[in-house]
């Protein structure tokens, strides 16, 4: 081929892409889809949305379909400098988000992208979160071990390598707030109280300990440490936050003879309970009432109590018994039969 040949050559590829020189928009088609934490579609659609760094990369996307799919066509300027992202909404939830910087126009085919995970808002204080954003550096890879191993199901492993975590940084409150759960999962309850203590002790704003210290208090029959617990978590949680820790109040103060407050605190874990999953976490405030009234004599309260309880928790770990109690309450026979208020 001569010179002027692949002169014109050289001309006739540089056309053939001046239009994305030119700012010319083109489509990037994505497919993803949007899960809970635990893998599963989210409860109805969600929107997605593109953020970009520029103000006019931003825009809405399509929403998912029931099994939180979505495929979105979106228009894109290879030539434009911008970092994007794309996270999703939901009332109650916050999305992990997914960088597509890098993905542009010249991506001829499909793009298969990784799930957008949602989480709720308020953080669950009985799961395990395993981001890394907050660990200490000298703790990370024990940490990284520790969640391996929690994956691998080596729960051993999960609690000597956490125990490394807070050796390494005593100061890590989310640290000792994981090897709490591990310790009260395992059953052993004064290792997770005192776990969920140092959490407490070393980051005082981080509520969650709060409500697993309770639960694990009620649980040790340790009703001056649930009421304790109580009290300063109403000091740093003035948003109340979190309604079960009323559930575990009103089953101290019950067990301490305090009936009116027992009745107030499980009226308030009902009425601040919107989400259904804290709904059903404290239906049992239902049977803290049930109790109550019962004590007092009135049956017919106590029955409707019960029935509102197992309408809100079908299954509750004792509801042989509780189905019992309510056959049974107020009748001779029905006083042997007795559950506890926290199995």
């Amino acid at each position: 081929m001569n010179s002027r040949l692949v002169f014109f050559a050289f001309v006739a590829a540089l056309f053939s892409f001046l239009p994305l020189a030119q700012g010319t928009d083109y489509p990037l088609i994505l497919r993803g889809k949007v899960t809970m934490q635990d893998g599963s579609p989210p409860p109805k659609p969600v929107g997605l949305e593109r953020i970009c760094s520029d103000a006019y990369g931003s825009e809405p996307g399509p929403l998912t379909n029931k099994k939180g799919e979505y495929l979105w066509s979106m228009p894109v300027d290879p030539m434009r400098s911008r970092t994007c992202s794309l996270d999703a909404h939901l009332e109650g939830y916050v999305s992990s988000q997914i960088d597509i910087s890098a993905l542009n126009a010249y991506t001829k085919t499909e793009t298969v992208l990784p799930p957008i995970i949602l989480s709720p808002k308020v953080p669950d204080p009985y799961t395990i979160n395993d981001s890394e954003s907050d660990v200490p550096g000298h703790s990370r890879s024990a940490w990284k071990a520790a969640m391996k191993a929690f994956d691998a199901g080596s729960m051993g492993e999960v609690e000597s390598d956490l125990q490394e975590v807070v050796q390494a940084s005593p100061k890590f409150g989310r640290g000792w707030h994981t090897l709490g759960l591990i310790f009260d999962n395992d059953g052993k309850y004064p290792a997770a109280r005192d776990a969920y203590q140092h959490a407490i002790q070393v980051e005082p704003k981080l509520l969650f300990p709060y409500v697993a210290l309770a639960r694990v208090c009620d649980r040790l029959k340790d009703w001056e440490c649930a009421e304790k617990t109580f009290d300063s978590l109403e000091k740093v949680d003035t948003k109340h936050v979190y309604p079960e820790i009323y559930l575990y109040e009103s089953i101290a103060q019950y067990q301490l003879k305090d009936l009116d407050g027992a009745k107030t605190s499980a009226e308030t874990a009902l009425e601040k309970a919107t989400r259904p999953n804290e709904k059903k976490r404290v239906a049992r405030a239902e049977f803290v009432l049930a109790k109550i009234d019962a004590a007092k004599g009135d049956f017919p309260a106590t029955r409707d109590h019960l029935t509102k309880f197992l309408a809100a928790d079908p299954d509750p770990p004792d509801v042989e018994q509780i189905k019992a109690y309510l056959k049974l309450v107020g009748t001779a026979e029905g006083a042997g039969v007795d559950p506890v208020l926290f199995p």
